[in-house]
């Protein structure tokens, strides 16, 4: 009997992703952060969603972006709220910000590794706290960095090469933009599961955007 509850709970793990998003582009700009995706999902390889959005702010100070498994993502999320309605109920006028938040990403990432039921995703964590600018990312087993730009997916291969030649600390706003979007529409012609419906987020002291 317990075989058979066990074959089961086995068959309820995510083996293999079914609606998946694509690339996450983040960098610093003076101010804060940029961070663009475009909204698709794709069911395997037909383009089946054209309005899902995988940026979303956590907290008061970090906003979070995901590509891989839709579904996971929103289970990443659920964690994220009870961790964060946790931080609130101790009422101590201080709150996470967003190395905390990567932090904790990380542990839950290479947790889930650890039990063989990885959560199919790499995110990007991005904010501002006290003036202080962060950006990391990390993948599905784990493996994590910090870095004034970073991509995810195909973007990692694409992106970050246009980012490393024209990326430079005292990029505006308006530059930033623009740097972004050219690194989506370079993902646009080369990636199939790519849209060109993006969303681009900003992150800084004074407003999320």
């Amino acid at each position: 009997m317990a075989s058979n509850l066990d074959s089961v709970s086995d068959t309820q793990r995510t083996l293999y992703p079914y609606v998946t998003g694509t690339s996450v582009v983040a960098l610093k700009y003076k101010n804060g952060i940029l961070m663009a995706a475009d909204m698709g999902g794709s069911y395997g390889s037909t383009l089946r969603y054209k309005s899902i959005d995988r940026l979303k702010p956590i907290g008061k100070h970090s906003l979070l972006g995901a590509s891989g498994e839709i579904s996971d993502f929103q289970e990443i999320l659920r964690y994220l709220d009870e961790l964060i309605l946790y931080d609130n109920m101790w009422d101590d006028g201080n709150s996470l910000g967003p190395k905390e938040m990567h932090n904790y990403l990380t542990r839950v990432m290479y947790n889930r590794r650890n039990k063989f039921n990885p959560l199919w995703n790499a995110l990007v964590l991005g904010g501002v706290k006290n003036g202080q600018k962060y950006l990391g990312m990390v993948n599905m087993i784990g493996i994590n960095f910090e870095d004034n730009h970073v991509a995810t997916g195909l973007g990692n291969h694409l992106a970050r090469p246009i980012l490393r030649d024209e990326w430079h600390e005292n990029l505006t706003f308006e530059e930033g933009v623009k740097l972004l979007e050219k690194c989506m529409r370079v993902l646009l012609y080369r990636d199939r599961s790519a849209i060109n419906k993006i969303q681009v987020c900003a992150f800084s002291s004074s407003c999320l955007c």
